[in-house]
């Protein structure tokens, strides 16, 4: 069967491609890491829309070029914006918590395909998407605590759902980063495959399973869930947001920014 390609404007950072019936969203901003911010919700958001609207179309395979697969917020725009960071958050958490409801909830069977690094809201990102199939160049970090701030784009619901409690908040605090074989035998992610010609080919069979009975059972486990992950994500990017506006995140920032440990206030010398 012969594909076609969405053609997002060149610089634009992700596009569409169809063929197979698969939908292969592709991260594009390797520069950037591709990293969370309005252009990569917006450009996303339009592409789900028409990977749902194109007949025959049975799975969304979201990809990445470069090597992280989607690296979290930008912290130098952070570091940028200075006071203005809180109202930067909120607008474009809002286009993030559209974004990852779309996802998760599609009737499309969704598949993160990472062969890189995952970051902060990264975590969120993947965590939407039915299943993930990882190589073993991937890598995931959970990387707020550092910044003195607390997660986002669903990274408190999916990896707590995924995990557990104890060893999510594990994870968190202690700002931990695990390789793909660590992040499966948690139930992080759902299988390591050898290469992208391995990770095309799970895809593959996927597409040939029963794609009505598959939505099926997809809404049931959501539901089973507790369907709270819109309120989640709503906390979340306030909690976040709000966070940006405290001295833990000017020290977490600096400490970034100057690649040294963070020494938070009130902390014991």
């Amino acid at each position: 069967m012969s594909g076609t390609a969405s053609g997002p404007p060149a610089g634009l950072p992700a596009r569409l491609e169809v063929a197979g019936g698969i939908a292969t969203i592709t991260l594009s901003n390797p520069r950037g890491m591709n990293g969370i911010d309005k252009p990569l919700t917006q450009t996303l958001l339009g592409l789900l829309d028409e990977a749902e609207a194109r007949p025959g179309v049975r799975v969304l395979l979201t990809l990445a070029e470069g090597p992280a697969w989607c690296a979290g917020g930008n912290v130098a725009a952070m570091a940028s914006l200075a006071d203005g960071t809180h109202d930067w958050i909120r607008d474009v958490g809002a286009d993030v918590n559209a974004l990852i409801p779309r996802i998760h909830e599609s009737r499309l069977l969704s598949v993160a395909g990472v062969s890189g690094a995952v970051a902060g809201g990264g975590l969120g990102l993947m965590g939407a998407h039915d299943v993930v199939l990882a190589t073993a160049a991937a890598s995931f970090s959970f990387a707020y605590g550092g910044l003195g701030l607390s997660p986002d784009a669903g990274g408190s619901f999916f990896v707590v759902r995924d995990l557990g409690y104890r060893r999510a908040l594990d994870l968190y605090l202690s700002n931990a980063r695990l390789e793909a074989e660590a992040a499966r035998n948690m139930g992080l992610i759902s299988r390591i495959v050898a290469d992208d010609a391995a990770l095309r080919a799970a895809v593959a069979g996927l597409a040939a399973g029963p794609a009505e009975a598959i939505a099926e059972t997809k809404r049931l486990m959501r539901t089973a869930a507790g369907g709270l992950l819109r309120a989640q994500l709503e906390d979340e990017i306030r909690t976040l947001a709000d966070g940006t506006r405290g001295a833990e995140f000017r020290e977490g920032l600096a400490a970034f920014l100057e690649r040294r440990r963070p020494a938070f206030p009130g902390a014991p010398a």
